[in-house]
């Protein structure tokens, strides 16, 4: 009986962690980018990026997060010469609201 225990909670953590996928992120988070920030700035809101491509013009960071139950969302950010030049819009309705408790 503990043995069928045991493998029913490793089976369950298994399969959590296996719906989860890239960094968790915020619109809010992601609303505080501003274009002129520096590498440094976006990485300490954003965290680790998915993923940073190379272009002619500077770099894409792009971060995705998706999980089994919530979906999917995604937002990048191009940089140039260790800066921010263009921040993705977020409308506000992206943006979680406090509750009335906070």
């Amino acid at each position: 009986m503990i043995r069928q225990i045991h493998r029913f909670v490793l089976a369950a953590v298994v399969v959590v962690l296996a719906g989860c996928a890239g960094t968790p992120f915020t619109f809010g988070q992601a609303s505080q980018v501003k274009v002129g920030m520096t590498e440094d700035q976006l990485y300490e809101i954003m965290g680790n990026p998915y993923m940073v491509t190379s272009r002619e013009d500077g770099q894409m960071w792009v971060y995705s997060h998706a999980t089994a139950f919530s979906g999917a969302k995604s937002v990048s950010f191009e940089t140039k010469d260790g800066k921010v030049t263009k921040v993705p819009y977020i409308p506000k309705d992206y943006i979680a609201k406090p509750s009335p408790d906070e």
